[in-house]
C-alpha cells in the first residue's frame, strides 16, 4: 500500500544535458562510480547526514533504515539489535498494525551547536527519540526528552549536536489507523522551522479557503431548511438540514484538522470522520424516505433503502469493535474505502436508475443530486489513485489537481439540487393546501347555502300553508259575514242602520287587507313580474267606479328576478298609502303610474294633477308620508316627493 506523501514545498529542476555525448559520459562515469565501491560512498553513509550543511531543509537521500515489531512486543526491545534496511516509501498497509523503528545517523562538521527538528513522517503517534554514541557500538540508546515546545505539534524533535559531534539516533512510532500516512522523514533548520510549518500550511490555503466557503454555503442552506420547518412543519427539511450538517462537518474537520498532531485530529482521521459519513449516508436515507413518501408512493425503492440501512448498520457496530477493540488496521481499511463505500456508491446508482424509470419531478431533483456526487466522487477517487492532474509537477498542490475540491463539489452540486427539489415540493405543497382550504371553504359555503335554502324551503312552505289556510278559513269567514252582512241590509232597506253599513264596509275592508297578506305570503308570488301586476290590478280596481282615471304604464320588458316576500310587501303598502292619499286628498282627476326598471332597481312613479301637498297636510297626514319612508328604507330603497300646485309625484325605488 502505498501513503500519500506530502511534498516538499518546492523542487529544485535539473538543467538539461547539452548532448547526447554528455549524456553518454556522464551515464558511464555513474556506472563507474558504482562498480568501483569508492570509499567515498561509504564515508558518508558511515558518518550520516552532516546537518552543517543543511539549509532550510531537507527530505531526500538522508540514509535512513527501518525495522517493525508488533504492538504488543513490549516497551524495551532491544532497539540497536533490530533487522534494520534501507527506508522506502512504499510499505506495506499491515505496518500501521505495527511499531515502526528507524535508524539514522547525524554529525556536525562546524565548529558551532547545531539544532534541527527531526519529524518521521505526518501523522505518526507516540514518537519517542533515542540516541546512542557512534563511536560505541554497544552501547544502549538512550531516551531524549521532547524539548521543541511546540504550540501545534506535528510530531517534530528537536534534536541538538556539539561541534564535530556524531551520534546514532532511532525513532520509535506508529502510524495513525488512516490511509494519509506520510513516512517521508525530514530534517529542518531550527530557525527555518516556523517558515517550514507555514510554508505547509500555505499549501493548502486556497483548497481551505474554498472548503470554508463550501461550509458557508452548506449552513445556509440548514438555515433556510429550519426555517422552511418552522413555515411549513414539514419534517423532511429536519433531515436534511441533518444530513447537510453532517456533510458540513465533515468537510470543515478535514480543513481545520490539517497537519494538526493533536489526539482528537488523529481520533477524527481513524474513525469520526467515518462514522460522520455514514451519520450522513443514514440521515440522507431518512430524507429521501420523508421526502417522496417511498413507503406509500415506491415501496419497492423502500424496502431497499431499509435493507440498506440494516447493512450499515451492522458493518458500522463491526467496525467500531475493531477499531477500539483490536489493532488491526487492513480489514478496518477494507471495510471503509471498499465495502461501505462500495454500499454508497451502490445506493446511489440504484436510486438514479429508479429515477430515471419512474420519471418522476421529485426523484429527478434527487437523481440529479446523485449523479453530480457519484461523478464528481470518481473524479477525485481516480486522481487520488492514479495520481492524475491538470498540471506539471511542479503544480501538482495548485487547487485544481486536488482530489478533495471535486469530491467537494459533488457534495454542494447534490445538497442543491435537493434543496430545489425541497423548494419544488414545499411550493407544490402550499398550493395543494391552499386548494384544499379553498375546496374546504366552498364545501362549507355550499353546505351553508344548503341549509339556508333548507330553511327558506321551510319557511316558504310554511307560508304557503299559512296563506292557504287564511284563504280556506279566514277568507271564507270574512265572505260570509259581508255576504250576510249585504243580505241584511236589503231585507232592512225601510231601516238605515249605521253599524250594519260599517260592519259591511270592515268586512270589505278585512277581506282586501287579508287578500293582500295572503299574496305576499305566498312564495309562488316571490317574483318582481307578481308585484308589477299586482300592483296594476289593484290600482284599476282601486279607482274603479271613482272620479279619478287611472293609467298604469309597465316596462316593455319585465326581469325574470325574484323578491322576497317583505320587500314585496313593503313596496306594495307604500304603493297603496300613496293611492289612498291621492284618493282623500288630491282632488286629482287624473292619476298615472309608471312603473320602470334601471341599473337593477325597480322604479314607480305616482302622478296626479291634484292639488299636490303643502305643508299644512305634510303637518296632518305625516305619519302616512313617514309610513312610506320608513317601509322603503327597511328594504334598502328610497321615498320621494316632488309637489307643486299644478300635479304632485311620489317616486319609490327599492333594489331588485
Amino acid at each position: 500500500m502505498k501513503f500519500r506523501e506530502h511534498q516538499p514545498f518546492a523542487s529544485v529542476r535539473r538543467p538539461p544535458c547539452r548532448s547526447r555525448v554528455a549524456m553518454v559520459l556522464f551515464t558511464g562515469m555513474f556506472f563507474l562510480l558504482l562498480l568501483s565501491n569508492s570509499g567515498s560512498y561509504a564515508q558518508a553513509d558511515s558518518n550520516g547526514v552532516d546537518i552543517a550543511h543543511i539549509r532550510f531543509f531537507r527530505s531526500e537521500n538522508l540514509h535512513f533504515e527501518v525495522a517493525t515489531l508488533p504492538r504488543n512486543f513490549g516497551d524495551k526491545p532491544d532497539i540497536a539489535g533490530l533487522p534494520y534496511r534501507p527506508l522506502s516509501r512504499s510499505l506495506p498497509a499491515n505496518y500501521i498494525e505495527k511499531d515502526i523503528f528507524e535508524r539514522f545517523t547525524l554529525t556536525n562538521s562546524s565548529d558551532s551547536v547545531k539544532s534541527v527538528f527531526f519529524l518521521p513522517g505526518f501523522y505518526c503517534k507516540d514518537i519517542r527519540l533515542f540516541s546512542a554514541n557512534s563511536g560505541s557500538p554497544s552501547a544502549t540508546p538512550v531516551l531524549i526528552p521532547d524539548t521543541s515546545n511546540l504550540k501545534k505539534p506535528l510530531g517534530a524533535r528537536l534534536i541538538t549536536l556539539q561541534p564535530h559531534e556524531t551520534r546514532t539516533f532511532y525513532c520509535r512510532f506508529h502510524f495513525m489507523r488512516s490511509n494519509v500516512n506520510n513516512i517521508i522523514p525530514r530534517l529542518i533548520e531550527k530557525d527555518y522551522f516556523r517558515q517550514w510549518r507555514s510554508s505547509i500550511s500555505d499549501r493548502d490555503y486556497m483548497l481551505n479557503t474554498v472548503t470554508y466557503v463550501a461550509t458557508g454555503i452548506l449552513l445556509m442552506m440548514i438555515f433556510y431548511s429550519l426555517a422552511a420547518y418552522l413555515q411549513s412543519g414539514s419534517r423532511e427539511f429536519i433531515f436534511y438540514a441533518l444530513y447537510t450538517f453532517c456533510t458540513a462537518a465533515l468537510l470543515f474537520l478535514k480543513s481545520f484538522l490539517t497537519l494538526s498532531g493533536s489526539d482528537f485530529h488523529f481520533f477524527y482521521e481513524e474513525y469520526l470522520d467515518f462514522m460522520v459519513m455514514t451519520a450522513s449516508v443514514f440521515t440522507y436515507l431518512f430524507f429521501v424516505r420523508q421526502f417522496l413518501n417511498t413507503k406509500v408512493l415506491h415501496p419497492q425503492l423502500d424496502r431497499f433503502m431499509r435493507w440498506a440501512k440494516v447493512v450499515m448498520t451492522i458493518f458500522f457496530i463491526i467496525y467500531s469493535i475493531l477499531y477500539f477493540f483490536t489493532d488491526k488496521y487492513v480489514i478496518l481499511s477494507i471495510m471503509e474505502n471498499m465495502v461501505m463505500k462500495a454500499i454508497f456508491l451502490v445506493i446511489g446508482v440504484v436510486f438514479i436508475v429508479f429515477s430515471i424509470k419512474k420519471k418522476d419531478a421529485l426523484l429527478n431533483y434527487l437523481a440529479l443530486g446523485n449523479l453530480s456526487l457519484v461523478v464528481f466522487s470518481l473524479i477525485s477517487l481516480l486522481m487520488l489513485q492514479f495520481k492524475l492532474g491538470f498540471a506539471d509537477s511542479e503544480s501538482r498542490w495548485g487547487i485544481f489537481n486536488r482530489s478533495l475540491l471535486y469530491y467537494e463539489i459533488g457534495l454542494v452540486l447534490e445538497l442543491a439540487f435537493f434543496l430545489s427539489g425541497l423548494a419544488y415540493k414545499n411550493r407544490r405543497d402550499i398550493v395543494e393546501r391552499v386548494k384544499e382550504r379553498e375546496r374546504l371553504k366552498l364545501e362549507n359555503e355550499r353546505k351553508e347555502f344548503e341549509k339556508q335554502m333548507a330553511v327558506v324551503t321551510a319557511m316558504q312552505g310554511e307560508r304557503d300553508r299559512i296563506s292557504a289556510d287564511m284563504h280556506d278559513e279566514l277568507g271564507s269567514g270574512v265572505t260570509a259575514i259581508r255576504l250576510m252582512s249585504e243580505i241584511l241590509k236589503t231585507k232592512m232597506k225601510s231601516q238605515s242602520i249605521p253599524e250594519l253599513e260599517k260592519i259591511s264596509s270592515s268586512a270589505n275592508e278585512l277581506l282586501g287587507k287579508m287578500n293582500t297578506i295572503i299574496w305576499t305570503m305566498k312564495s309562488s308570488n316571490d317574483t318582481v313580474e307578481s308585484l308589477v301586476a299586482y300592483i296594476r290590478a289593484h290600482a284599476i280596481e282601486y279607482f274603479d267606479s271613482t272620479p279619478i282615471d287611472c293609467t298604469v304604464k309597465l316596462p316593455a320588458l319585465i326581469p325574470q328576478a325574484d323578491i322576497s316576500g317583505e320587500k314585496r310587501r313593503n313596496i306594495f303598502l307604500s304603493v297603496k298609502e300613496s293611492l289612498n292619499n291621492a284618493m282623500k286628498h288630491s282632488q286629482a282627476t287624473h292619476l298615472h303610474i309608471d312603473i320602470s326598471t334601471k341599473d337593477n332597481s325597480l322604479i314607480i312613479r305616482v302622478t296626479d294633477n291634484g292639488v299636490g301637498i303643502n305643508t299644512e297636510q305634510l303637518r296632518r297626514f305625516g305619519n302616512g308620508l313617514s309610513n312610506m319612508r320608513r317601509r322603503m328604507e327597511s328594504i334598502g330603497g328610497s321615498f320621494l316627493i316632488e309637489s307643486n300646485k299644478e300635479q304632485c309625484t311620489v317616486t319609490f325605488q327599492a333594489p331588485l
